[in-house]
């Protein structure tokens, strides 16, 4: 399972896989991480990194396993 990241898009948020498209996309980071996790979870677990509100290439926030 490549790792997810929870990242922003304008003024939505995106749950995208590693180095891959975007799996799903969400009004608020909550929402974005609890898809993310679920999405993990789904398929045999992972990490999710979410990302902090700083445009493109936004520093990596928190990481969490599932």
């Amino acid at each position: 399972m490549p790792d997810l990241h929870i990242i922003p898009n304008g003024d939505r948020w995106n749950v995208k896989e590693e180095n891959g498209g975007v799996v799903s996309t969400h009004d608020t980071q909550a929402e974005a991480e609890q898809a993310g996790k679920a999405y993990a979870r789904e398929r045999g677990g992972g990490e999710v990194f979410t990302h902090r509100d700083e445009g493109e290439f936004s520093r990596i926030r928190k990481g969490d396993a599932v």
